[in-house]
């Protein structure tokens, strides 16, 4: 598995609206993974947690991960990554949420409220790999 940034003929999956699916590790060390929206920028993976989650428990407890996106027009082609967790960021307004939903909707998030922590996760990418 290389090492190090997603290279560039991987980036266009990674800025589409395509889903990841992060893949944790729970207290009975079993995989659990969840579809979530995010950013990356080739060297980190950003999203949104809410604290009441099993996903931000097990973040927490565990910051190794993997994720994995498909080209929405490929999907035999696609991309994983795999790192750590380095960055907790506590939000208590809309503003980190907001920018995820206008990636995948277009248009500001709706199904919150100013107030309600969120954390936005910040994952350094640690190795990569892909296909197609």
């Amino acid at each position: 598995m290389p090492k190090g940034a997603v290279p560039e003929r991987y980036q266009d999956i990674l800025e589409s609206k395509a889903l990841g699916h992060l893949a944790t590790i729970g207290p009975d060390g079993r995989p659990q993974v969840n579809p979530v929206w995010f950013l990356s920028d080739g060297q980190h993976v950003f999203l949104s947690v809410k604290p009441e989650t099993v996903k931000y428990r097990n973040l927490r407890a565990n910051s190794g991960v993997a994720m994995s996106a498909t080209d929405l027009a490929r999907p035999d082609r696609y991309v994983e990554v795999r790192g750590e967790v380095v960055a907790f960021e506590l939000y208590e307004t809309l503003v980190w949420v907001n920018q995820l939903a206008r990636k995948y909707t277009g248009a500001d998030f709706t199904g919150g409220t100013d107030g309600e922590p969120r954390y936005k996760v910040t994952i350094r990418i640690d190795a990569w790999t892909g296909q197609g």
